[in-house]
């Protein structure tokens, strides 16, 4: 089979939950890593016309928007599936990829996580209005996936790509004090992600740039 190829920026959620589906499944690839300004090249709007991240490359067939890559990550190799078989679950499934692109990565990952962990990092304070309004927001996304969890997984028995994305999205809340507050304050959520963030998928696909950052209170 021909060379599989992920472009995308380290830190994004989208693209580390790419990278884990891959890892989960055993498939090799090789990592384009980018930064934003490559971002607006025609180069790469060739191969994403909305300039987004991640994209997923095989010769002639290329591939955006994180579900569809998932997706396919899951249906086109070999190994255990991520995906639930009942249709159900498989909705259930899909609800939680809504979950994470319209909630905890609007507020925990581009507001929270952002102005707490990345500012510091590139040499900026964090804008505490932000934070403040952040942490008020995602404490309902958060009370949803507490609500839900009623097993080791959100999905079935065994990780899902629900797992996988929504995971990817609360691991980085949780790399903030006041996320961390709220997360140990609800503990099937903190069980989760930290089963979750002990999988040697977590760990190997975490950006060389938030090694060694403190996870706020859930063991990765």
């Amino acid at each position: 089979m021909s060379e599989l190829i992920l472009h995308g920026f380290p830190v994004s959620p989208y693209v580390r939950s790419a990278r884990i589906a891959l890892f989960e499944k055993g498939v090799a690839y090789h990592f384009n890593e980018i930064g934003f300004d490559y971002l607006t090249t025609d180069a790469y709007t060739k191969l994403n016309p909305f300039r987004k991240m991640p994209v997923l490359q095989q010769e002639q067939f290329v591939l955006y928007e994180t579900p569809a890559i998932l997706s396919y990550i899951d249906e086109a190799f070999d190994g255990a599936s991520l995906q639930p078989a009942h249709p159900k679950a498989r909705a259930h499934m899909h609800k939680w990829f809504g979950i994470a692109a319209h909630y905890l990565y609007p507020v925990g990952v581009m507001q929270l996580f952002l102005q707490r962990v990345m500012s510091p990092i590139l040499g900026n304070q964090p804008d505490e209005a932000v934070v403040e309004a952040a942490v008020a927001a995602i404490a309902l996304p958060l009370d949803v996936l507490e609500r839900e969890l009623v097993d080791t997984f959100l999905v079935g028995d065994r990780l899902s790509l629900a797992d996988i994305l929504t995971g990817a999205m609360v691991y980085y809340v949780n790399m903030t004090q006041e996320g961390a507050t709220l997360i140990r304050s609800r503990p099937k959520t903190a069980t989760w992600l930290s089963q979750l963030s002990q999988r040697e998928s977590f760990q190997q696909s975490l950006a060389g740039l938030l090694q060694g950052k403190s996870m706020g209170g859930v063991e990765a």
